[in-house]
């Protein structure tokens, strides 16, 4: 009887989850179609709309809402229009509204759109029309350009790509008008007579916070690249010859340190994008220049793991979503620190002294090629060469100099294929090479991807797994593997999914990659449920549940049992509040904190909670903050205290100025300290305050110039009060009755990027920056923070003035130009 009853809930479940599919289904098969105009003289993008080419134009409305509510029109109306010729495609966006004189227009930088307290449109286009991939234009009601390579990994998109069209603004009586020039050289689209694309039109209503979008987007869904309406009517255009340069000068006046006075350095080098077919793009530096890029935001690191930093550098920014496949890349391992930088203390004569020992390897040039068939292939290459760093060493008393290498010449590459398959699917492989960073050695990374979706897109499964093989040639090799899969509900008000990770002990991805640690294996549960419907004083509610038990991969030890809560809750005055805690109730087993294998360190009973918050952001002065709170046992209790305000005013649409400050502190934190050998592990109690502050400046002279200044204070002490221990068989603490003298630990990091900006023409802009830095650990701690900034600033410090011009030469411009002047 009971499995009678049990086989038909099963039964109804499946009629139920099967209706429920074919509903979507059906809503998303209700697919918006507009046709564009062939024109045979382009209109003038002027942000009016005047031109008399648009009365030809074919119009699209009935715009839905995204949110706060996704089952009804939008508040005001809207009217796009779309011509086209050989050169570009041109779009003309009508925004009505009864209040035009209420529409909010901040300035802000390029590509800072999304953060605006601004009315904006933007347009969705998949040449490809696979759900997957495509590039989104967007326009502030303040003319602020945002553009973003779509890959179906988000809403937003990656905002590192930069493409040159042209754009123009107005505020009417009406509301307000958006034009658009994108030029076929700012898209990668198939040869073909007859093109059909898939396209979306977005608006937001800064002052109500309504997204509305054309073709409608079920926002329980999430993949807002399965419901692009289609763009038909192009017919004769052909992927031009994409060929761009980007010649650079800079020139930098610096001073490092105080036994040195200031040197003058001139620098010239190239970037060049070349459309190597019509879906396929070339992006090569050559001698590359970062020396404008924004500072790292370091910290003290007392842990085992590696610290993974931003990659801020724009050539490794831009254009990387297919390199991404089976996180296998992270960029900032090209021009590291020199893989073998500890050698020249370890091989320090008795009479000699470190002359230069470089920090950062160089680069020479790197190579990027990737694009997509129209079969939906997509294909990546990357190749990337840093020149030997040698290490200069000096003997004091004969004066002889002799070098060591830290690293020799060393090639890295990166391949990549990826297939996109129905129902916004695909399936990708990848590979990773790093040779010559060590004498004999080859690291090597094989890894794939893939999403699996049904038709209606709500249930999922994905994964990935890599095989790591790295070659030496005067020992062993070294092989490992990973893999992690999830399978699940990823759609609709209730959502679940059921996650493994599986990580080996012989597992690196580092030579390339960033791990930060192998040998664990993990399974995971997670039921959330969600309102995205409006209801009392709440736009938007989240509830999730999970429960994580981790072990090791070898030997199969338990490490921890976690059970956590998420909560996120948008209220109808666009206070935002998310709340996460946690919960260990057998603790946790740490196998690495005592740096020695088979070792490890015991936690019991843990719990925290971090919540964070923010005001409503269209407010003159609002408010982004958190709060956190962890309590854990060992030898004794451990508590952690964190809070963080920030608060931003902008004091115009031109100027806006935000300052933050963190306080941490860990209290009768027990940590690693040394050790002899394995059965002689250190620990010793410190306290641990950590106070971080910022402040960052805008201003918007016009859309073309800009001064953005970024100041960051990171101060940490790390104090040891005479309380030692040593760490037993059983991850236990027995105190030490004797003082280990342990040193105490002062750390700051001070940095101000200050940059003006001027794109004097299209894609070409002149930087002038100035960047001071201060890096400086001791061991002697002051009580007081101000008593530490003025002894910090006594120390060395690299200060940079710069001065870079980048100008854009694009190959149809140039033969359009010169086909002129001959025809004149």
């Amino acid at each position: 009887m009971m499995i009678r009853i049990f086989s038909l809930r099963i039964i109804l479940i499946c009629i139920f989850l099967l209706l429920q599919a074919n509903c979507l289904k059906a809503l998303n098969s209700q697919r918006k179609e507009l046709t564009a105009v062939r024109t045979p003289t382009p209109p003038q993008i002027d942000g009016t709309m005047r031109d008399p080419a648009w009365e030809k134009a074919n119009v699209a409305s009935g715009f839905y809402q995204y949110e706060p509510h996704n089952d009804r029109p939008a508040s005001f109306g809207t009217q796009v229009r779309i011509l086209y010729d050989d050169e570009a495609i041109y779009i003309a966006a009508k925004m009505f509204d009864s209040r035009p004189d209420s529409i909010l227009k901040e300035l802000g930088l390029r590509n800072s759109g999304d953060n605006l307290n601004a009315d904006r449109f933007y347009i969705d286009i998949n040449p490809f029309d696979d759900g997957i991939s495509g590039f989104r234009f967007q326009l502030s009601a303040s003319g602020v350009q945002t553009d973003a390579n779509l890959s179906g990994r988000g809403r937003h998109g990656d905002l590192n790509w930069d493409a040159v069209w042209i754009s123009a603004v107005s505020i009417t009586d009406e509301g307000w008008i958006a034009e658009f020039k994108i030029p076929y050289a700012a898209l990668r689209f198939p040869r073909g007579d007859i093109q059909e694309w898939g396209i979306n039109f977005w608006r937001e209503i800064r002052r109500t916070r309504e997204t509305s979008s054309w073709n409608y987007v079920d926002r329980r869904i999430g993949e807002n690249m399965a419901y692009m309406g289609k763009l038909t009517g192009l017919r004769g255009i052909t992927p031009p010859v994409r060929l761009a340069f980007y010649p650079y000068l800079s020139n930098y006046l610096e001073k490092n340190g105080f036994d040195r006075g200031w040197a003058n350095s001139f620098n010239g080098g190239i970037d060049l994008k070349y459309g190597i077919s019509h879906s396929f793009t070339m992006d090569m530096t050559l001698i590359p220049d970062f020396g404008q890029v924004q500072s790292d935001a370091k910290v003290l690191n007392l842990t085992p793991y590696e610290i993974k930093y931003d990659e801020n550098r724009q050539f490794f920014t831009e254009g990387i979503e297919l390199f991404e496949r089976a996180d296998l890349f992270y960029s900032r391992r090209i021009g590291d620190r020199p893989r073998s930088y500890s050698k020249a203390v370890q091989e320090l004569g008795n009479d000699e002294i470190i002359r230069e020992n470089p920090l950062e390897t160089r680069l020479i040039n790197a190579t990027k090629l990737s694009g997509r068939t129209s079969g939906g292939l997509g294909l990546g290459f990357f190749n990337a060469m840093t020149a030997a760093s040698q290490a200069v060493l000096k003997d004091t008393i004969t004066g002889e100099i002799r070098e060591i290498t830290t690293q020799p010449f060393t090639n890295y590459n990166l391949v990549v294929l990826d297939q996109s398959l129905p129902n916004n699917s695909f399936v990708s492989l990848i590979n990773t090479n790093v040779a010559g960073s060590a004498e004999g050695y080859t690291a090597n990374v094989t890894g794939t991807e893939f999403r699996l979706l049904d038709r209606s897109n709500m249930f999922r499964i994905s994964g990935s797994g890599a095989l790591s093989q790295q070659y030496y040639s005067k020992s062993s090799n070294e092989f490992g593997y990973k893999y992690n899969m999830q399978v699940g509900k990823v759609g609709g008000n209730w959502r679940y999914h059921y996650s493994r990770n599986v990580i080996s002990d012989t597992y690196n991805q580092n030579d390339m990659g960033f791990l930060r640690r192998n040998n664990q294996m993990n399974d995971g549960f997670t039921l959330s449920y969600n309102i995205f419907d409006p209801f009392w004083r709440f736009w938007r509610l989240t509830n999730s549940f999970s429960i994580n038990y981790a072990r090791l991969y070898e030997p199969r030890r338990f490490t921890s049992l976690e059970l956590s809560h998420n909560m996120m809750v948008l209220f109808d005055t666009r206070f935002h509040i998310s709340l996460n805690t946690r919960y260990q109730p057998r603790g946790e087993r740490d196998f690495f904190e005592p740096r020695v294998p088979g070792r490890y360190f015991r936690i019991d009973e843990a719990f925290s909670m971090h919540m964070t918050y923010s005001s409503d952001y269209r407010r003159r002065l609002f408010f982004d903050g958190s709060f956190q709170f962890s309590r854990s046992h060992t030898a004794e209790k451990q508590d952690i205290f964190g809070l963080m305000i920030r608060p931003t005013v902008r004091v115009s649409d031109r100027l806006n100025t935000s300052y933050g400050i963190t306080y941490n502190e860990r209290i009768n934190d027990i940590g690693y300290v040394s050790h002899s050998h394995a059965d002689s592990i250190f620990f010793g109690r410190r306290q641990s305050p950590t106070i971080t502050n910022t402040l960052r400046t805008t201003f918007i002279f016009t859309n073309n110039l800009s001064l953005d200044f970024n100041l960051r204070h990171y101060w940490s002490r790390v104090e040891y009060d005479g309380q030692y221990y040593l760490l037993t068989q059983d991850g236990r603490l027995d105190p030490l009755d004797r003082d280990l003298e342990a040193r105490d630990i002062n750390y700051n990091a001070f940095t101000i990027d200050f940059l003006v900006t001027w794109h004097f023409a299209p894609g070409s802009q002149m930087t002038v920056g100035w960047k001071n830095v201060i890096d400086h650990r001791e061991d002697q701690t002051y009580p007081g923070y101000f008593d530490n900034f003025r002894e910090m600033l006594g120390h060395p410090q690299i200060n940079s003035l710069s001065l870079r011009i980048l100008y854009y030469l694009d190959f149809q411009s140039v033969r359009r130009l010169n086909r002129q002047i001959f025809q004149g």
